[in-house]
């Protein structure tokens, strides 16, 4: 109940700033448009400096549209998102917010609104939202830690499930949690939940089901414990929806996050960034194709296949870091992996050349693969790809990374590169593919940067 009420307190809270921000951005970019001399200097207002009181009477018209972008937009959805996406929900909106303003000055003939006010009233409405929901997010998890404790989280669930949601709920410092995977009578449940002051509980859908947890169910819902049902699917899709058409308590599958709409715009962002990188690197990968020519004998490029999306197999491009015909000893070495026995990865590999010591460490050689992305066979973040020899030792649980593009980076480069291991990185894959969002995409990209500097797990 404290967590509900807290929760809602958020949203009021949210909901008062967001509208104060949208106050002050309204008139801030009037005395901006009108009256900062430097502006006006670059964009002069060629139709005269209009009375405040003709953009006051806009004011009511501004803030619907504010809120019906807020709202539209899920704003005050029973979620926080992480920094990233909180940027990309709040481009959306002001994406949104734009076309709706145009649309309403457009019928609201009263007066012809400037069009470059309304702009740099959206610019800065954005800068301060990103700004006012950062401190509102961090205030709301700071305060539930330390005014109120920890949130206590109960989860009962079997030893495997326990092991990974330990690794998803591993960044939620504002929660507490408690496990259960151990339990013979309702008395050992209730003894979990009821010292542990247990304010909500995850229980694997197994276990719900039971009978021993639905003879002490109305127990704990009397006593306010809020319970959530961990449901096993053969994959986390981006949403779960509740079909009550068919007249029978059945669980409706969307598809992927990765595909449709969101897919174009990730295959949009992958050709464009490509590009750019290409053509800033260009010189540069002139002379270091020219370097690993004279260093030693062999090809420029390392030319390899690759298992992609949907088992698709294609020529994977990066420099040659290696002798000649090096990956011919692929299985003969495979027994000295450093990273178990479906991975070939060994520290201080005899088989690297000078030069490619340097690119590996700081992975210069696989700035090519770039090209690979213009060609549409990879994209700039995704799970790893595979070579042929990795994806024939895989099982069906690792082979579900080939439902999407494989990737330049991801996230289990920069958890630690080659120090992962393998389950680790399939797991880190796998939750990448799962959790997929344009804000999760970002993030992996800049992190990318500090780990390539760090040099860590580089070999």
């Amino acid at each position: 109940m404290l967590k509900r009420k807290l929760w809602n307190f958020y949203i009021i809270i949210k909901l008062i700033g967001d509208t104060v921000i949208s106050l002050l951005s309204f008139l801030l970019a009037y005395h901006i448009r009108f009256y900062n001399p430097i502006f006006t200097q670059i964009i002069p207002p060629i139709k005269g400096i209009p009375p405040i009181d003709i953009y006051y009477n806009f004011i009511p018209y501004f803030l619907v549209v504010c809120l019906t972008s807020y709202i539209f937009n899920g704003y005050y959805k029973n979620q926080i998102l992480n920094f990233y996406d909180e940027i990309i929900n709040n481009i959306k909106t002001s994406f949104f917010l734009i076309i709706l303003l145009f649309a309403v000055s457009f019928f609201y003939r009263s007066y012809e609104y400037s069009r470059v006010f309304m702009c740099l009233l959206v610019g800065i409405n954005f800068i301060f939202l990103n700004l006012w929901h950062f401190l509102i997010n961090s205030f709301y998890k700071k305060y539930i830690k330390y005014f109120f404790g920890k949130i206590r989280i109960g989860i009962i669930c079997s030893v495997d499930k326990k092991q990974k949601i330990i690794k998803l709920l591993k960044k939620d410092k504002y929660i507490k949690k408690f496990f259960l995977t151990d339990f013979k009578t309702k008395d050992d449940i209730l003894n979990f939940l009821f010292q542990r002051k247990i304010s909500e509980v995850i229980v694997s859908y197994d276990i719900f089901n039971s009978e021993i947890f639905q003879q002490i169910l109305p127990e704990i819902s009397y006593q306010g414990i809020n319970i959530k049902i961990l449901v096993t699917l053969p994959i986390k899709l981006s949403e779960v929806l509740i079909d009550s058409s068919l007249g029978i308590p059945v669980i409706s599958l969307t598809p992927l996050s990765l595909t449709g709409f969101n897919f174009f715009i990730k295959r949009t962002i992958d050709i464009f960034f490509s590009i750019f990188v290409l053509a800033i690197f260009l010189i540069p990968l002139i002379f270091i194709a020219i370097i690993i020519k004279i260093d030693s004998e062999g090809p420029i490029f390392f030319i390899h296949k690759r298992v992609g999306i949907n088992g698709k197999v294609f020529n994977c491009v990066k420099f040659r870091t290696m002798f000649k015909d090096a990956h011919k000893m692929w299985w003969s070495l495979l027994k000295k992996s450093d990273r178990g026995e479906k991975v070939l990865k060994i520290k201080n590999d005899f088989r690297i050349t000078r030069v490619g010591k340097f690119l590996r460490r700081y992975s210069i050689d696989e700035i090519p693969q770039f090209f690979n992305v213009l060609k549409g066979d990879m994209s700039i973040v995704g799970p790893r790809p595979q070579i042929i020899e990795e994806a024939a030792l895989c099982d069906n649980y690792s082979k579900r990374r080939l439902m999407t593009l494989p990737g330049i980076t991801g996230l289990w480069q920069i958890t630690g590169r080659a120090d992962v291991g393998f389950q680790e990185m399939v797991d880190l894959d796998l939750y990448y593919i799962e959790n997929w969002s344009l804000g999760l995409d970002i993030e992996i990209m800049l992190k990318t940067l500090f780990v390539i500097l760090s040099k860590k797990g580089a070999y």
